[in-house]
């Protein structure tokens, strides 16, 4: 890494080196979300904004065309459904551009150490630098790994893609830090410890890791155990209906048995996401058939029931579900997955005789 390199990225000076509490008791996160100045930085000046405990995240714009779950557009006056914040306010919605992908690793054993992080190759050869976060203690360690990326990403669905597929390299980091507006509390100016390594990932690397990551998610979809599901709760006239229901109700099921701390509720949506999709865009099922998966409505209940939503919001949820969609390809047909028998096909959404020529 060039150490005069440059990025632009918002820093918020308000309350530095404090931890704000969870809304409706504090009072002041609209002024904190207010607060946030793109400013230009190197490597090396950025981290020395963070050792004086002062916050960071990407840079923020305004509303401008999708916001709030409506069209809206950039005007003089306020707008029907405009979000209402002004311009540099944190919100997902105002992202810009990011330079930066930060880890959390908060799990209060070695692993969240700098010791541990530092041995980690993959740290060792593409990280900028790692920190003490305000909640480490000796006995209870929490690290944060910022990842300097050689060019900003300015489109908020690569950019929460390119983090996930970053995550999955050290996979026992926080999951929740995913959404592009995060933010990122400094360390303890007094008590904090960093560690700086100079280095760069590259947007290459990063592509890289974002296929790598899509590959690894379809090759675990056929190792899941998947439960049965009773012929009597199938609903369908034709096989085609038949065969997209079971898959529903499989997934679902599946998606609401994963359980907190093993991992499984977010890469575990992330995948069954990525399976209704990939159904919804195979042409051998019929048009009717395939225009009524809805990932979105179909696995939202089984978040709430196996508490992701609870912890993550959401919101969160969402976002995971439409990341699992983006990875979706054409599934294979039953027939070319299954079937070893020459004289059946799958053909129309059922199975038929093959025709002797």
């Amino acid at each position: 890494m060039r150490l005069d390199m440059q990025l632009m990225v918002s820093i918020n000076r308000t309350w530095p080196a404090e931890k704000l509490g969870l809304p409706p008791a504090e009072r002041r996160w609209g002024k904190y979300n207010g607060n946030f100045v793109a400013e230009e930085h190197t490597p090396i000046s950025l981290l020395d904004q963070i050792t004086q405990g002062y916050s960071f995240t990407a840079v923020l714009g305004g509303c401008q065309g999708i916001c709030c779950g409506a069209w809206c557009t950039k005007l003089d006056h306020k707008v029907p459904d405009h979000c209402g914040r002004p311009d540099g306010y944190r919100r997902n919605q105002h992202f810009q551009s990011a330079q930066f992908i930060a880890l959390d690793f908060d799990t209060g054993d070695v692993r969240s150490s700098l010791e541990y992080l530092l041995e980690q190759s993959f740290i060792g050869h593409h990280g900028g630098f790692l920190y003490t976060t305000l909640s480490h203690t000796p006995d209870c360690p929490k690290c944060r790994v910022l990842f300097i990326i050689d060019a900003p990403i300015t489109n908020s669905d690569q950019y929460r893609r390119a983090k996930r597929a970053v995550m999955a390299q050290l996979p026992w980091g926080d999951a929740s830090v995913h959404d592009p507006a995060r933010l990122f509390y400094g360390s303890h100016p007094h008590q904090g410890q960093n560690r700086f390594l100079g280095n760069v990932l590259h947007l290459s690397m990063v592509d890289q890791l974002m296929e790598q990551h899509r590959s690894e998610l379809e090759a675990e979809q056929p190792r899941r155990e998947l439960p049965r599901i009773p012929g009597n709760t199938l609903m369908g006239a034709t096989p085609a209906e038949r065969y997209v229901n079971t898959a529903i109700q499989q997934e679902a099921a599946w998606v609401s048995s994963r359980i907190e701390g093993t991992g499984e509720r977010h890469k575990g949506l992330l995948i069954s996401a990525m399976k209704l999709a990939s159904l919804s865009l195979s042409e051998w099922l019929p048009p009717e058939v395939r225009g009524g998966i809805d990932p979105h409505a179909l696995l939202l209940p089984a978040t709430h029931a196996n508490g992701y939503v609870s912890k993550y919001g959401e919101s969160a949820a969402r976002q995971t579900i439409a990341d699992g969609i983006a990875y979706a390809r054409p599934r294979l047909s039953p027939d070319s997955q299954h079937s070893s028998n020459p004289r059946i096909r799958w053909s129309g959404g059922q199975w038929v005789k093959a025709v002797r020529a």
